[in-house]
């Protein structure tokens, strides 16, 4: 690796009250309610099953399980609290345990979508594929319009390598969530802004403008966001606020939907550069403690275009991160056949670093250049881990665009989240705490890795990591765009 790669050592505001949604709530008519024994009495059983649903509401999952588990072993039957319970298993990587609880729910209520919907997910966990495909395509049997099992089963056929299929039903989550047709105006996902998030979509609808795309709607649009931006009383840059009703009612066909999709089709030729020295690539992976490297000039001139056009003139930055920067996800348009074809390429163009894991998850961010301000609340993502094998995080932004061509790119320590962690602890975007007790513990050693347009870094997923400090000229085809692709189970000892 070169010497830029460095290493050293060492409207209202939301309530910060956190809520969490469950399964299956109880219903007032206790219907599907059996039991086994007439000890103790029905209002023993309605009062320890609204206790489980109370504390697993509040994310306080031990004391849910423990009324759950008191609720079964005294031997009642009820499709929610063996679902919820099921659930709760498999959060916690107890997934055969899930399973047996999540039939029981189905052997009592099978006509619920949600039920088979939980089992296919612990299905997948478990790595029973065919069997899992099964029981989300029974939840979509029964309920066509569920999103979040159209989104899961595509994640099953992309994991089966059933590419152009699992596209199919991303596209359907995308639509069903994001369309037009949803009529969930008051859903939080709809009214949740930031003052950062409609500054970029002012941004956004001007480039639309420019590149010649519905100049008069767009145009509008932009007018109408700057109104209400200047309406409301912001409270920060980053802070998340709930639209009024005036504003709600005003943004409704508009805000956070799919109004505007660039097609981003198959390449005939390949996605990636053919000047890439495979082998040094390879090598400098598996010669790194934990296996890390990076690639300069990795997609085609084509391919590069292509995707950045798809990025930047696609209405499908949805998620509002505390940071000011947004996400798009595969569940809500970022799947392409594009995006889909060099992740396929990466995995098999790298087969001893790949080996055979298959492609588990793709996201992208995008990230406000007014955060190079001083005392700015603006920054990118926090130090974490995921879950998976191989990580590989790319940047598009033109390189001109970066003010400081030493920082903007990525930070890799050379620690591993401990195995005995969960995905809670090693991915929690707000206490990083424990993480920054790990850096210590192991000397916080790492490797920055600068910014620099069109080049990839491949690492172990299980490594920590952050984004660097960036300093990017504002401007709206300025913003740093990252998209990560990851491939594989996270490897446990």
């Amino acid at each position: 690796m070169d010497n830029s790669f460095k290493k050293e050592q060492g409207s209202k505001k939301i309530a910060e009250v956190k809520t969490y949604p469950i399964p299956f709530a109880l219903d007032k008519n206790q219907e599907n309610l059996t039991i086994n024994t007439n000890n103790p009495s029905k209002r023993s059983q309605e009062q320890i099953i609204n206790q489980a649903l109370s504390f697993h509401s509040q994310g306080n999952i031990p004391e849910a399980s423990k009324h759950y588990q008191k609720f079964i072993n005294l031997g009642f039957h009820d499709y929610r609290v063996f679902s919820n319970y099921g659930v709760i298993l498999r959060d916690l990587g107890k997934l055969k345990e899930a399973e047996i609880s999540i039939r029981k729910a189905i052997e009592i209520k099978p006509s619920l979508a949600e039920v088979h919907y939980n089992l296919g997910n612990t299905l997948k966990d478990l790595g029973k594929l065919k069997e899992a495909e099964i029981s989300i395509r029974k939840a979509i049997e029964i309920k066509p319009d569920y999103a979040k099992a159209h989104y899961n089963l595509g994640l099953i056929l992309l994991e089966k390598d059933e590419h152009d299929l699992s596209i199919k039903h991303f596209s359907k989550s995308a639509d069903l969530l994001r369309g037009q047709n949803n009529k969930e105006l008051t859903h939080k996902r709809f009214t949740t802004i930031s003052k950062a998030k409609i500054i970029h979509d002012i941004e956004q609808f001007e480039y639309l403008v420019s590149q010649g795309f519905e100049n008069n709607k767009f145009t509008d649009l932009a007018i109408l966001y700057r109104k209400i931006s200047a309406e409301i009383n912001w409270p920060s840059d980053t802070q998340l606020i709930t639209l009024n009703n005036q504003h709600q009612s005003l943004l409704k066909d508009s805000y956070n939907r799919l109004i505007h999709v660039i097609e981003a089709p198959r390449l005939q030729k390949k996605t990636m550069n053919s000047s890439i020295n495979i082998e040094e690539v390879t090598k400098n992976y598996l010669d790194h403690e934990f296996g890390l490297t990076y690639i300069d000039n990795f997609l085609s001139p084509a391919a590069l275009e292509s995707l950045r056009k798809f990025l930047l003139g696609s209405t499908i930055w949805f998620d509002i991160k505390n940071g000011g920067y947004l996400g798009a996800y595969l569940k809500e348009g970022l799947a392409s056949p594009l995006i889909i074809q060099i992740a396929e390429e990466l995995s098999k163009k790298l087969p001893r670093i790949f080996k055979n894991h298959p492609i588990k998850q793709i996201w992208a961010y995008k990230y406000d250049s007014r955060a190079k301000k001083e005392n700015s609340l603006l920054r990118g993502i926090k130090v974490h881990a995921d879950q998976a094998a191989i990580n590989v995080n790319f940047w598009i932004t033109p390189q001109e665009a970066n003010l400081n061509s030493n920082s903007g790119g990525l930070i890799v320590y050379d620690v591993e989240a401990p195995h005995d962690w969960d995905f809670r602890i090693y991915n929690n975007p707000n206490d990083k705490t424990k993480i920054r007790e790990e850096l210590k513990k192991s000397k916080g050693n790492k490797q920055i890795i600068p910014h620099n347009e069109n080049r990839a870094v491949i690492f172990n997923s299980n490594l920590f990591h952050e984004t660097d400090n960036y300093e990017f000229k504002e401007g709206y085809q300025n913003r740093r765009i990252n998209i990560t692709m990851l491939f594989g189970e996270r490897v446990s000892n």
